[in-house]
């Protein structure tokens, strides 16, 4: 069966001689892999549409076991972001997120509209370190790992300043019920204020939101922790991003 959908490129891998293994996060079936033949020749048409975080129009074969990609138009290359360094990495950082973190045939139409907002907006207004801590916390919510953040996830206490992110819970705990361990996190109200912000609001007020480089660091840290405890996997983009700052001096 033939269909057609949108898609973004999240990796590409050497399958036999001239072909490659694309993995796609699709409008219509979520993420999918598929068979790109030929596409290591010279004159393929479908070299341009292969790229990490590539946006296009596909055509597919649907198979047994892989789909087969036989045409592709470019929709988007994401110019800017690609002629910029830093956020090119983070950009193909979100495309390692997708492709560690989601299943096959899961269509997921409203993350991917999020993934278009956010790509769109680091191409055209630059990097901003909340659009990708977004973009985290809509992927959390679409697995079903939202996080609670009005009231103690034991004893339904009012959430406030005082209370901890629990990584197992899967949100705020109380004092009186929060025990130690290294699933526990100690944040501060602004970050708590970040993270209802992300779950909960819209992504055009991001740009007008005023953050201090404290919680910013304590909501990256959060995210990445609470993403590594859920999914069981590691992001190898953050640490070569941050080595990449630690040795140009990337500013956030």
């Amino acid at each position: 069966m033939n269909y057609n959908s949108r898609g973004f490129i999240l990796r590409q891998r050497d399958y036999r001689d001239s072909d490659k293994l694309l993995s796609i996060f699709t409008e219509k079936k979520g993420k999918i892999t598929a068979v790109a033949k030929g596409i290591k020749k010279p004159k393929s048409s479908l070299r341009a549409c292969a790229q990490p975080f590539c946006h296009a129009y596909l055509h597919l074969n649907q198979g047994r076991e892989m789909d087969l990609l036989t045409q592709a138009r470019l929709l988007d290359f994401y110019a800017n972001s690609r002629s910029d360094l830093e956020r090119s990495l983070y950009c193909i950082y979100l495309m390692e997120l997708l492709d560690k973190s989601l299943l096959e045939n899961i269509p997921l139409p409203a993350l991917y509209k999020t993934l278009l907002l956010v790509l769109s907006a680091i191409n055209e207004q630059g990097l901003n370190p909340l659009f990708i801590r977004y973009f985290e916390a809509q992927l959390l919510a679409s697995l079903g790992y939202k996080p609670v953040l009005s009231h103690c996830l034991s004893c339904n206490r009012k959430a406030s300043s005082s209370f901890r992110f629990s990584l197992a819970e899967g949100g705020l705990v109380c004092p009186d019920c929060c025990e130690e361990g290294n699933d526990v996190i100690t944040i501060s109200g602004e970050t708590m204020g970040l993270l209802r912000l992300l779950s909960e609001g819209s992504f055009q007020a991001l740009p007008r939101v005023k953050v201090s480089p404290s919680a910013l660091k304590e909501l990256e840290y959060l995210l990445e922790k609470y993403l590594e405890y859920h999914l069981d996997r590691r992001f190898k983009l953050k640490n070569t991003i941050r080595l990449l700052k630690k040795t140009i001096h990337f500013e956030n």
